[in-house]
């Protein structure tokens, strides 16, 4: 296992950190998303990983989410990569969280019982992966190595009093799958999201994928934050839609295209 030493390296100085004000005189959920340069490489991500935790238990925020797949990046052979080495990175991300007392929220790929899910584990300080969900809404690359996440419930977690749930990606397109959230009281919905294409695409999808959490959040009056990968990936680019979205349907904080940043919000 690597140690911490060796690990925070990723010079947070020119990392974009946008904040809402905190309110006065009340108790404050602070809550993140991360806009991450996502790669290839599992050590280069884990690195990454680890400096936006740091720099979030010092801007106080107690749980931060990131990209689908950031571990391993989204556009490479599935079907070939070493899952033990991953198994070990959520362990040790697992001493992370612990260490600077920060709930994460990891989007990976996963294999269970010889298939491969497109998953998001919630790791919680001291206590392991508290909830797990596998993407439900395929699309047509992930249907060539991942299967479809297929349970009736969808998993709720309660962060220090805020109800919280997640999915993965195109699920956003699904209204169905954020109104199980809705009829459970769920604040703030996270959706980890890694949104490559070709440079035509990119371009011309990028205000969809951002629209998507704003209707989401409308219709069903709560929290959206939403997490993108940004940069280059075996030929196709992700310009990065990170977003949060109040439950009016309000732009409360989004990320710049191209870049990497640390959205906050609290509650």
């Amino acid at each position: 296992m690597m140690k911490y030493s060796c690990l925070i390296l990723t010079n947070i100085c020119n990392k974009h950190i946008v904040s809402l004000t905190e309110p006065h005189g009340e108790r404050i959920v602070n809550m993140g998303v991360v806009q991450m340069r996502v790669t290839t490489e599992l050590e280069t991500n884990v690195r990454t990983i680890i400096s936006y935790v740091r720099t979030a238990s010092q801007r106080r925020i107690s749980l931060l989410c990131f990209p689908e797949c950031c571990l391993s990046g989204y556009i490479v052979n599935l079907a070939k990569l070493d899952y033990k080495a991953i198994a070990q990175s959520l362990i040790e991300l697992q001493e992370v969280s612990n260490r600077f007392n920060v709930t994460l929220l990891i989007g990976t790929p996963w294999k269970s019982q010889g298939k491969i899910f497109n998953a998001a584990f919630t790791i919680k300080p001291e206590s392991g992966i508290i909830t797990k969900y596998y993407k439900n809404d395929l699309t047509d690359y992930d249907v060539r190595f991942f299967s479809k996440g297929t349970s009736t419930k969808s998993p709720i977690w309660n962060h220090q009093g805020v109800k919280c749930g997640v999915l993965i990606c195109r699920d956003q397109s699904n209204p169905l799958l954020a109104l199980r959230y809705k009829k459970n009281n769920v604040k703030v919905l996270f959706y980890l999201s890694s949104h490559h294409y070709t440079n035509r695409e990119a371009i011309y999808k990028e205000r969809r994928n951002r629209s998507f959490p704003i209707v989401r959040a409308a219709e069903n009056m709560m929290y959206v934050a939403k997490s993108d990968a940004v940069g280059e990936q075996n030929g196709l680019i992700s310009m990065g839609s990170s977003i949060i979205v109040d439950p009016q349907g309000r732009v409360i904080a989004e990320a710049e295209n191209g870049r990497e940043e640390l959205l906050k919000f609290s509650l």
